[in-house]
């Protein structure tokens, strides 16, 4: 009981200093410092970052992803894909929001940055809303939901996908089907709850304003193809999981199915080869965008990687001082009560943190091998499921997370009038999601 005290006061001390805007790795790994040194054994956070470091399946899928996401956005494929998405609401009203909504949930399958996904759709999404005679906190509103509520959970590369698959060594595909009707559910209810919100708050003006197609461009083949780049590599490895057994050939060599970083990889070559022009050498055009993939890989491990690294240093922390097990034989003795729990404090952290990967990757590390042990495979990663979709949750309304200043600028509105607007729509599908989880028991 002492040791699970200095715990919370650790936690309480960490959610402290991310209020006061400290880097969110540098809280972790010191969380992982003061409670191994308690113990006498601080030297373990060193092994910690060494173990997840050359842990191929989490830093594979994750730079991969990232590195065919910068190929994407150097090629103007993501904008394609947006363009492409948008063309059928031009003059649809009301549908402008779910629609909005949608498009910034595909776009983020395909970039699996909230704020990459955000910079690719609101250039077009916006003038589209504003041009239809919605406010800008109704078009900011619509553009934060859709590009952040969690559309990255279904990309293969995504660190809470990750984290689940190696806390549980549950195949990646299998955790994507899990993952996929609570999140179509969560979005769907959000999207309703956001129309009915914005309509009641009187959010568009009625006045229709004839939007600029000076820079329309005519539907090509060559556009079509960069279009379907993006969700290309999720749609190569769902078609071939073990399971669906559609390639036998594919599934004697890849028995767990098909690795995620050899699948962005042949993705990324096969956008090059696409976006060729006649208008510079095919070398030098090769060159720039390997140099675009490895400049990505080196964003994912920056920015993606480096979270995972030091919530291990936590959880690192936590093991030593012998909490781990309680608490996650206290989600075994009644699987209702961690279907609300785990989402719910993922939420909360994520919300206060401004982080949605730090909760999410925390909390699989920390809890879902030891029920993966208990022999409960499937309750962990309906858990490590429901609590990624909490923390994505959190991060998407929380007043200090990248995304929000992001959409706030672009939209020109305060982030508190934003935070407010998505709020409802927000925990309306976060409680969708635990709904699903609790019927799935």
């Amino acid at each position: 009981m002492m040791m699970v005290m200095i715990a919370l006061a650790v936690v309480a001390l960490m959610l402290l200093a991310l209020q006061r805007g400290h880097d969110v790795r540098l809280v972790l790994i010191l969380g992982g410092i003061v409670l191994t040194s308690i113990v006498g054994r601080p030297l373990v956070i060193i092994d910690s970052i060494g173990k997840t470091l050359g842990n191929v399946e989490v830093t594979g899928p994750i730079c991969s992803a990232m590195g065919y996401a910068f190929v994407l956005r150097a090629i103007g494929a993501d904008k394609e894909l947006v363009a492409l998405l948008a063309r059928p609401l031009r003059s649809v009203g009301w549908l402008l929001i779910p629609g909005g909504v949608l498009i910034g949930f595909l776009t983020n399958i395909a970039i699996p940055s909230q704020t990459a996904a955000a910079a690719a759709v609101g250039p077009i999404l916006l003038p589209l809303m504003y041009a239809a005679g919605f406010s800008r906190l109704a078009s900011g509103a619509t553009l934060l939901v859709g590009c952040s509520i969690g559309g990255s959970l279904l990309n293969p590369g995504d660190a809470d996908i990750v984290a689940v698959h190696t806390a549980t060594m549950i195949p990646v595909g299998d955790v994507i089907d899990t993952m996929l009707v609570p999140s179509l559910v969560s979005v769907a209810v959000a999207i309703f709850v956001l129309v009915f919100q914005l309509r009641s708050m009187g959010m568009r003006s009625g006045e229709v304003h004839q939007l600029d197609r000076a820079n329309d461009k005519p539907l090509t083949v060559r556009r079509m193809l960069m279009a379907i780049l993006a969700p290309l590599p999720v749609l190569v490895l769902f078609v071939t999981q073990p399971g669906l057994n559609l390639f036998p050939y594919i599934t004697q060599y890849y028995p767990h199915g098909l690795p995620v970083y050899s699948v962005m990889l042949a993705a990324s070559f096969l956008a090059m080869a696409v976006s060729l022009s006649s208008s510079a050498p095919i070398a030098a055009q090769f060159s720039k965008l390997t140099v675009e993939f490895f400049d990505g890989m080196g964003y994912g491990l920056a920015k993606i990687v480096s979270i995972i690294i030091a919530a291990g240093c936590f959880i690192a922390g936590l093991h030593e001082i012998g909490v781990i097990k309680p608490i996650s034989q206290l989600l075994l003795t009644d699987s209702s009560v961690a279907m609300i729990a785990s989402p719910v404090t993922t939420w909360l952290m994520a919300v206060m943190s401004g982080s949605g990967t730090a909760p999410a990757v925390s909390f699989a590390q920390a809890v879902l091998p030891t029920i993966v042990d208990a022999g409960a495979a499937h309750l962990a990663v309906v858990l490590g499921v429901l609590a990624s979709i909490g923390a994505s949750i959190g991060r998407t309304m929380s007043p200090v997370s990248a995304v929000m200043y992001f959409v706030s600028d672009l939209s020109t509105t305060e982030p508190r009038d934003l935070m407010r607007t998505v709020a409802l729509p927000l925990v309306s599908g976060l409680i969708a999601a635990i709904a699903c989880g609790l019927v799935s028991l």
